[in-house]
């Protein structure tokens, strides 16, 4: 008995010693996120947040065991706090990759740094054709505003027979100028005529003299590209004025329940082209199990920026599993861009120079929230 005894004492010891070199073995793998968290674009960052806790709750670690630790940064809504936050997580934490951040004018000031010390950057909803273009270490899970700006004059021909569209945007931001520029773009191509293009600066709170203006020229539709705040508005001062027209906007006007809000019935019928409803009839596995986890933390119905910051998440994983050295950034960065077929929280990702190639999908706003419409092919 006492020798049974001391091999089963010998065998816990090796037993142990395995377990402790494999613990020693893991390592921690560092993400970094920039992200609005305050400020006038923290309707966009707090749900990404949400998001990326959830996901790094139900993948916590590389399939080789090593641990993720995402380090967020909040940039205050501002793009020079953008710029500083992401130098400061590649020089002082030293992070293996970057997602972030959610605008589009923010990933812009981001990333020349990301280029130049060779981090995987990877924004969930920053659409301007720019922030991929001739940056080989910067990629997103979202289209961009030239497909994005298509759909939407293509969903103002087709689907309203609209011939003539006024354009309601912000010359500052450069996600409202993209998405300006494209929707004007194909709907002239499309045969139609903008006889009218009014400016809806970010901070402004009066908008009837503009609005003023798109009604004397009594357009079929309105195209805004804008966001949330400003929409509201808009769309309450537009009702005041007796300027009931069909409204389209992108990604950015119906983000957060400000919107909703502030517009109240005002916005009923607004049409938005987005990345993705959880109210559509076919989701993915993940997505199911994505918007199951997230009712039942948050017991909210999800948010599409929080299941878009998921899905930079596990690009970012997925290229990290493929690499034998997970913290090697230029394997990381090719993976990233090599996406194939990848089944995400939003659906199908495959990603083709850093933009993703995947639907657009129209809502429609219904009793004081998003409804699903349809969805358009790329």
């Amino acid at each position: 008995m006492k020798s049974f005894g001391g091999k089963v004492s010998l065998m816990a010891v090796l037993i142990s010693g395995l377990a402790g070199a494999h613990s020693a073995l893991a390592e921690e793998i560092k993400i970094g996120v920039v992200l609005p968290l305050s400020g006038a674009l923290s309707g966009y960052g707090q749900p990404s947040q949400k998001g990326l806790d959830l996901i790094q709750s139900i993948t916590p670690t590389l399939k080789n065991g090593d641990t993720i630790k995402l380090i967020v940064v909040d940039d205050k809504s501002d793009k020079v706090e953008a710029a500083n936050a992401m130098q400061r997580l590649v020089s002082s934490d030293k992070v293996d990759a970057v997602i972030g951040e959610v605008t589009s004018s923010n990933t812009l000031a981001m990333v020349k740094i990301a280029d130049d010390t060779k981090t995987p950057l990877v924004s969930s909803t920053a659409t301007n054709d720019r922030v991929t273009r001739n940056h080989p270490y910067v990629s997103r899970v979202c289209f961009s505003d030239s497909f994005q700006g298509v759909v939407g004059a293509n969903l103002a021909s087709r689907d309203l027979k609209a011939k003539t569209a006024a354009i309601v945007f912000d010359s500052s931001n450069d996600y409202s100028v993209g998405l300006a520029k494209a929707f004007r773009t194909q709907f002239l191509k499309n045969g139609g005529t903008i006889p009218i293009e009014v400016q809806a600066p970010s901070g402004s709170k009066d908008f009837k003299a503009q609005l003023s203006s798109v009604k004397a020229k009594n357009v079929d539709m309105i195209y805004m590209p804008i966001y949330y705040t400003e929409g509201a508005l808009i769309a309450v001062q537009a009702k005041q004025l007796g300027l009931n027209k069909p409204v389209v906007g992108g990604d950015g006007l119906a983000a957060d329940p400000v919107f909703f809000e502030v517009g109240k019935d005002a916005v009923n019928g607004y049409m938005t082209t987005d990345y993705y409803s959880p109210n559509a009839k076919e989701q993915t596995p993940a997505g199911e199990a994505f918007i199951k986890a997230w009712e039942e933390k948050y017991k909210t119905p999800t948010h599409t920026w929080g299941a878009m910051a998921a899905d930079a998440y596990n690009v970012i994983v997925n290229a990290m599993n493929q690499c034998n050295n997970p913290r090697d950034r230029v394997c990381v960065n090719e993976k990233i861009r090599a996406t194939k077929d990848f089944q995400g929280v939003t659906g199908t990702l495959t990603l083709k120079d850093g933009d993703a190639v995947r639907s657009a999908v129209i809502n429609e706003v219904k009793d004081g929230q998003l409804a699903f419409k349809t969805v358009v092919n790329p």
